[in-house]
């Protein structure tokens, strides 16, 4: 098990079981303690410039078509979801053990 592995399950670093904080940890983006999903670290600095950018890149690509003239809820819905699928993506790389 890596340090951070080691960091990830110590459950003082788990606030309400829910929330993970952890100064030592340098993820942005951590593997949530359920078997699937991430959550932020928000003992990092940059985590809470990440989950602007997050919300801004799910939110300006819909806002965006709809101001270039897109009135087609489909294409809107087709929007959002490759922003959702692009947001994931990049969690789940920023998740990866800086080690490994």
């Amino acid at each position: 098990m890596s340090k951070y592995e080691t960091m990830r399950t110590d459950p003082a670093n788990w606030k309400l079981g829910i929330v993970y904080c952890c100064n030592d940890d340098p993820r942005i983006v951590v593997r949530n303690l359920l078997p699937f999903g991430w959550t932020w670290n928000f003992g990092h600095q940059k985590a809470y410039i990440a989950i602007l950018l997050a919300i801004a890149s799910l939110l300006a690509p819909p806002f965006m078509a709809w101001q270039m003239g897109v009135r087609s809820t489909f294409a809107i819905g087709i929007i959002i979801t490759v922003a959702f699928i692009a947001v994931v993506l990049v969690a789940s790389r920023l998740a990866r053990d800086p080690d490994a």
